[in-house]
């Protein structure tokens, strides 16, 4: 995976979840229990767990559904 692809990652926000923006066909890839807010055509993928986040992020990027 491309180094570029972790600035999609950041820092957490002040809840302690890394916030993640994907495009809307997203929601049908996102593993069970996993926090997520639909707005317009973007979702916002919230996850407490770095790894967790880290897995999600490569899964969105292989798909081109990076926002």
């Amino acid at each position: 995976m491309p180094r570029g692809v972790y600035q999609h990652l950041g820092r957490r926000d002040p809840e302690g979840y890394y916030v993640i923006a994907a495009k809307a066909g997203a929601v049908n890839l996102l593993p069970p229990g996993v926090e997520y807010s639909v707005a317009g055509d973007r979702v916002i993928i919230r996850v407490k767990s770095r790894s967790q986040a880290v897995r999600i992020l490569k899964l969105l990027h292989e798909k081109g559904l990076l926002a």
